[in-house]
């Protein structure tokens, strides 16, 4: 018996022919950290905000009197989610020059700021609930007017803006400065994020360049502590680990490590990337749940990999920190979409996104199991690929089994079709098999479902494959 799963969780593997011990080609909807040495079904998303949100949003702000805020990309738009769970167009901005787009917006010192191409805008929380009264439009100006980026973070009691090639800041008493610091053009500021003492600034030139670089600031030098170019389109976002940074630079998902003063490679989201095929990470599309990092993949075009959110963690310092598709937003589709936000509410896990014309945020469900959820193993080879090989039988080893739930196999030949089979539980063993003598075989591989019951599905010990 071939053991392809022994409860050592690997998440996804480097391909469908190489990968670490226990890490699947495709692995989609699984939950392998939370219960260690079990493959669960994740919770799905539903959708939440109804036909409310009518825009991408790629800006949310989660703020300390119970509400969350989402920003519109493009229109102005500001809809307030109550702690209910009830969507309300709070606002619509409609700003004295540039694009009404939100391109950032946190909350700062008493107030939600949000920031459009050429102008900063703020409310103070006690007026922002779902209909937002006293308002400060066109509170500030920017200098750059950045069509695309204003991202923001706080470090030393100072609101910091990205504009173009500058920094501006709100000061800990209420005042805007346009520029205290700057980086040499053509970069531009694409995201950033506090660490340690200091702030990261992402850069991005432009998707035909192939040259961008990661700066660390200590907020009051007048130059940047230290600089890593990369070779990547941009620097796309920041994922937090704890005290440990990620970056998802490029257009090729590519993700890095970061040691303190370098970007180190770390992983690749398994995929085809080419120059009509690519995608990436929005850099308000991070979030740390349950305390694993996740992030949402977006399709840029050519669907290169499967979209959705992602987990790149482990269930402890004990355990390798792994990459799998964890989530499928409600639509049930992997691609031709884009993750634009991602907030985390205590266990509350809110995702907005886009597909095609149709926007939305989800919510994770706690009364429902995502109903697609399946593994994928490698290519399997019994050692000799040149050798002809019959397959007896495929075993999966459960530790639970609710009723109506179920396990199913399909078995895919040398990259052909995958076939269905029809298997049996045997309820002494805790075991559901599959028997169907196939034979030439040079390489297998194996799809292992699971059927859903509402709130019910099996979990899984071990993953087993038999040859004759």
């Amino acid at each position: 018996m071939a053991i392809i799963y022994d409860g050592n969780f690997g998440g996804l593997s480097d391909s469908k022919w190489s990968g670490i011990a226990g890490s699947f080609a495709e692995c989609v909807g699984i939950d392998g950290h939370s219960s260690p040495g079990l493959l669960k079904v994740q919770q799905k998303l539903t959708k939440e905000s109804s036909t409310t949100i009518t825009a991408f949003c790629k800006v949310v702000v989660a703020a300390s009197n119970g509400y969350s805020f989402w920003f519109s990309s493009t229109d102005g738009k500001i809809w307030a989610r109550s702690s209910g769970g009830t969507y309300t167009l709070a606002y619509t901005t409609v700003p004295a020059a540039g694009t009404a787009g939100c391109f950032g917006a946190i909350e700062f010192n008493g107030f939600i700021y949000w920031a459009t191409q050429s102008r900063l805008h703020r409310i103070a929380i006690a007026d922002a609930d779902d209909t937002w009264a006293s308002v400060s439009l066109d509170w500030a100006t920017f200098t750059k007017t950045d069509s695309e980026f204003h991202p923001m973070c706080i470090q030393d009691l100072t609101l910091f803006i990205g504009d173009g090639n500058q920094v501006a800041q709100v000061s800990d008493a209420g005042v805007f400065s346009a520029n205290v610091f700057d980086i040499n053009t053509p970069l531009r500021i694409k995201t950033m994020i506090p660490h340690d003492i200091d702030i990261l600034i992402g850069t991005f030139t432009a998707n035909t360049v192939n040259r961008t670089e990661i700066i660390r600031w200590d907020t009051v030098s007048p130059s940047w502590n230290t600089s890593d170019p990369i070779e990547e389109v941009g620097i796309n976002a920041f994922i937090r680990d704890d005290n440990f940074v990620y970056v998802n630079a490029g257009r090729a998902g590519n993700l890095y490590y970061y040691d303190g003063q370098h970007l180190v490679p770390f992983k690749k989201i398994p995929g085809t990337y080419t120059s009509t095929q690519y995608g990436l990470v929005h850099p308000g599309s991070v979030a740390n749940f349950r305390g694993v990092p996740v992030f949402g993949f977006s399709n840029g075009t050519g669907n290169p990999a499967k979209q959705g959110v992602y987990s790149l963690g482990a269930y402890s310092r004990d355990y390798r920190k792994v990459l799998s598709l964890d989530w499928v937003i409600s639509e049930d589709i992997t691609s031709s979409i884009e993750i634009g936000a991602i907030v985390v509410a205590d266990f509350d896990l809110l995702v907005s996104w886009k597909s095609g014309s149709t926007f939305g945020v989800d919510k994770i469900d706690y009364t429902a199991k995502y109903a697609s959820a399946y593994v994928e193993t490698m290519m399997l080879f019994q050692d000799k690929r040149d050798v002809m090989k019959t397959i007896a039988n495929v075993s999966a080893f459960y530790n639970s089994l609710p009723a109506s739930t179920g396990i199913t196999f399909s078995y895919s030949i040398n990259g052909a079709a995958y076939v269905a089979m029809t298997s049996v539980t045997n309820s002494i063993i805790n075991e559901v098999r599959a028997q169907l003598s196939v034979d030439g075989i040079g390489s297998l591989q194996i799809k292992m479902a699971f059927t859903v019951a509402t709130n019910d599905a099996p979990t899984v010990e071990v993953l087993a494959v038999d040859f004759e």
